[in-house]
């Protein structure tokens, strides 16, 4: 079943949204010894891949389908909640989105996984998270789920050393575990279950551009906390959302269905955000419905609903030029902590993130010989 942000506007009545303060995120004492432990297994899967394509990939969402220029803009006269950091006011700014697949091998696109979109803003202006200071951009990392598949970085640690574990296993026997979760997610979906541990690998075979996406993460959001996220907006888009296609045995087939598409077509997507209601005081933190250390929990849209704050629109273009992957692939990364101050990662989750990512991008930077940058401009981009 496809994520769908689509939900009635406005605040459930009496409920106020939570202000941000540090004491938001409840830091476990040892999270640290966590963090290293998860740079390193992830360093681990980023030299591996090294060694066997002779080229240094992302240790998670190695594999890239489309890469896009649009512009995003910001909505005029948003209410007071919304008009926040990046969106405080109406604005365009160029944008680069890349989509993705979740491993850190490059598997055929038939082998069932979660899909990643990146989307990095440019000409951003405002104090940035110490670690990105100086610079003008805003990332926003996201997949096609709605919450996150491990708690806390405990948990993710557990996933990552899964991902490292199962490098050596044939891409053949990836695709057989792919093709039967489908089958099993399918038959308990007709008798109406949920499998959390099969939809990623088996999740059923549709358009990817059809596709919802959102941090699963909370981040700030000015004097507020949220998530964020793209939902499909034109026709063009929203006639994809859930379409069936076949994979077949191309190895790039989404590569190739984001080419077509954007050979004609135009594509907007809405920014969305979910913004946390403030917990019941007399509630202990199990019962809050808006966690910021639980990513595993979703956020109830029905009691704070997805609010449209911008636009993104991508024109027709060639999606996957030989010189756009490099650039993308190469010399540029996404982060959640390339961010306006006004938009801190928060929980544990991202927390673990900024070692991890800021280690796995320095040492491709290395081993491919080609430094990584920020770019001020779409004009950097090859066509």
């Amino acid at each position: 079943m496809a994520l769908s942000l689509d939900s009635k506007p406005g605040q459930k009545p009496g409920a106020p949204y939570l202000p941000y303060s540090p004491s938001v995120e409840q830091p476990a004492p040892d999270e640290h010894v966590v963090f290293d432990e998860l740079s390193r297994t992830m360093q681990h899967i980023t030299r591996t891949m090294a060694a066997r394509y002779r080229n240094a990939y992302r240790p998670v969402h190695a594999k890239s389908h489309g890469l896009l220029v649009g512009t995003l803009t910001v909505l005029p006269s948003l209410p007071d909640h919304l008009a926040q950091g990046l969106f405080a006011k109406a604005d365009s700014h160029p944008v680069l989105m890349r989509f993705s697949t979740n491993p850190g091998d490059l598997l055929a696109d038939n082998v069932s996984s979660p899909r990643g979109l990146a989307v990095k803003v440019l000409g951003v202006e405002g104090e940035m998270v110490p670690n990105h200071a100086g610079e003008t951009t805003q990332d926003f990392v996201c997949v096609d789920a709605d919450r996150f598949g491990a708690p806390d970085p405990a948990g993710f640690l557990k996933q990552i050393k899964l991902f490292d574990k199962n490098l050596n296993v044939s891409e053949g026997a990836k695709h057989v575990v792919s093709v039967t979760a489908r089958a099993i997610n399918a038959t308990i979906g007709v008798v109406g279950l949920h499998s959390a541990t099969l939809e990623g690998i088996g999740a059923p075979a549709v358009h990817i551009l059809g596709e919802s996406f959102t941090t699963v993460t909370p981040l700030r959001y000015g004097r507020y906390v949220a998530k964020l996220g793209f939902a499909p907006a034109s026709e063009s888009l929203r006639k994809l959302t859930g379409e069936s296609v076949d994979l077949g045995d191309d190895y790039n087939a989404l590569e190739e269905l984001i080419k077509k598409f954007f050979r004609h077509e135009t594509a907007v997507w809405d920014v969305k955000v979910q913004l946390a209601l403030s917990p019941n005081p007399e509630a202990d933190e199990k019962s809050n419905k808006f966690p910021i250390e639980d990513a595993s929990k979703e956020w109830p849209k029905d009691d704070s609903p997805w609010q449209t704050v911008a636009q993104i629109t991508v024109a027709p273009q060639d999606t996957y030029s030989d010189a756009r992957e490099l650039f993308f692939d190469n010399q540029i990364s996404f982060s959640p902590w390339h961010a306006l101050a006004a938009h801190q990662p928060l929980g544990g989750i991202m927390r673990s993130r900024l070692k991890a990512y800021e280690e796995a991008a320095k040492y491709r930077a290395q081993r491919n010989q080609h430094p990584h940058v920020e770019p001020k401009s779409v004009d950097e981009v090859p066509a």
